[in-house]
């Protein structure tokens, strides 16, 4: 990743992980995700001296650290929606439904009515008014079992429905203990090229559990998203002082890249661990 300019784009992952702590192949594909943060928080505990008059704050310590992955996908396949809502994807066999009563009473002209049985692509439709098939030119219908009457004369209801249920899939929601997912993102830094192709960064979150979406929008002028948020925990098959620590890591595919300044002296991180501007890698033009 340079150290002047990002602009990232790239694919973001998930998968699930083992007994290990390690991701299960092969990684899942959110599909298109046009926003992903990774955050970083700290709860602090401050203490103030009370012999000066100045109330000052002379101490603090870290009480805890948190770190959040942020992620909009507007890809809205069943794999998204079941860790949207920690649900459930099953198969439901199709069916045929037989005189299904649908109005009590007559209809009424231009109104649109469903049928209650509908979980599949629906065929084979028609209706009857007290018992007596009504004529497919007084009103129409769609696969989802949505029908309206252009013709109401002489009908007294009851109506009811026949029709068939293709086979079709449902997902239960709220079916599942919140998962912990490893994801990944493998960005590209559209602001710098390395060669022909684009600096490259890969980020890691171990162990990422995440929320249930607040809200998930359905009907719409623009083209909708799901907004994922979740927290990256702390990974207890990590250690510590393992390189890549507990919670994520940053991974710099074309380290060269990572190189903050041309300066010629040797740059030591708080850890005591030296920067990559101590690389013998050549200075950058000005």
């Amino acid at each position: 990743m340079s150290g002047r300019l990002w602009s990232g784009q790239g694919p973001v992952f998930w998968s699930n992980r083992d007994a290990n702590g390690d991701p299960i192949a092969p990684f899942t594909w959110f599909g298109n995700a046009p926003t992903f943060e990774f955050g970083m928080g700290v709860e602090e505990l401050t203490h103030k001296e009370s012999w000066s008059g100045l109330r000052a704050i002379d101490a603090r310590i870290d009480t805890e650290l948190n770190s959040t992955v942020n992620l909009t996908v507007d890809d809205f396949r069943e794999t998204n929606l079941e860790l949207a809502t920690r649900g459930e994807a099953s198969a439901l066999a199709g069916s045929t439904v037989t005189a299904e009563q649908v109005l009590a009473g007559a209809p009424e002209l231009n109104t649109l009515y469903a049928v209650k049985g509908a979980t599949g692509r629906v065929s084979g439709f028609s209706l009857t008014d007290n018992g007596s098939p009504i004529a497919t030119t007084k009103y129409s219908w769609d696969f989802s079992g949505v029908f309206q009457f252009s013709d109401v004369a002489g009908m007294t209801g009851p109506i009811a429905a026949t029709y068939t249920n293709a086979a079709s899939r449902q997902l239960g929601v709220f079916k599942r203990a919140a998962p912990e997912i490893w994801i990944r993102m493998i960005g590209k830094n559209t602001a710098v090229n390395s060669g022909t192709d684009f600096e490259r960064l890969i980020v890691d979150a171990f162990k990422v559990r995440l929320s249930p979406a607040e809200t998930i929008s359905l009907i719409s002028d623009e083209f909708n998203t799901l907004q994922f948020t979740g927290s990256a925990l702390a990974d207890s098959t990590r250690a510590q002082s393992d390189p890549e620590g507990q919670f994520a890591r940053f991974i710099y595919l074309d380290p060269g890249a990572a190189v903050p300044s041309a300066s010629a002296s040797v740059s030591v991180s708080p850890s005591g661990s030296t920067s990559p501007s101590s690389s013998t890698s050549p200075s950058p033009s000005v």
